[in-house]
């Protein structure tokens, strides 16, 4: 295991560890991201998910890092057993989804992640979606048809959260809610 992955080592779930110092080193040397991209692979949970934290808030402000990324992620978005994996994944996808070429197999893979057994991993794609949704003319009637599935959905949180998620994709005047877009 690499230094920097190490500094996301120890303690549990409940903590984003040392994340924010190695975004922070991450963004100071942008070949780092190779070296923490191996935290994906990383057998420990606790590794995984704050290697898919880390990298979720360097995608917020550097989206051109994430070019050829993109099936390696989606890939993982759609396997990992942990749900903080998932939903940073998912953010990732919303986040970069302006400088990715084509949205396609991000959509594919959120459209999937709307049926995920953690409330907020599809709270989070709900989100995502969205915000490619509004971007991608082409993919809006799909992905609101996905999205209207969630209206009976188990959790409060994400029926509201998918009502104004489809007003959204219906009314390009309806503003995206704050806190949708960490970007």
């Amino acid at each position: 295991m690499n230094a920097l992955l190490q500094k996301l080592s120890g303690g549990d779930l409940r903590s984003d560890g040392r994340a924010n110092e190695v975004v922070e080193e991450v963004a100071r040397n942008p070949r780092l991201l190779e070296q923490l991209l191996e935290g994906l692979s990383e057998p420990d949970d606790l590794i995984r998910a704050r290697t898919a934290h880390a990298l979720e808030r360097i995608s917020r402000t550097n989206h051109g890092l994430f070019r050829g990324l993109m099936p390696q992620l989606i890939s993982l978005s759609v396997k990992d057993r942990i749900p903080m994996v998932r939903w940073h994944l998912a953010m990732i996808f919303g986040n970069t989804a302006s400088t990715v070429e084509d949205n396609k197999p991000a959509v594919s893979a959120l459209l999937r992640l709307l049926k995920d057994e953690s409330v907020i991993v599809r709270s989070w794609t709900i989100s995502s979606l969205c915000i490619m949704g509004r971007r991608d003319k082409r993919r809006r009637r799909r992905i609101i048809g996905a999205m209207g599935a969630l209206q009976h959905d188990k959790s409060v949180a994400n029926r509201a959260r998918t009502a104004e998620g489809l007003k959204v994709l219906r009314n390009e005047n309806v503003p995206l809610p704050a806190g949708w877009s960490k970007a």
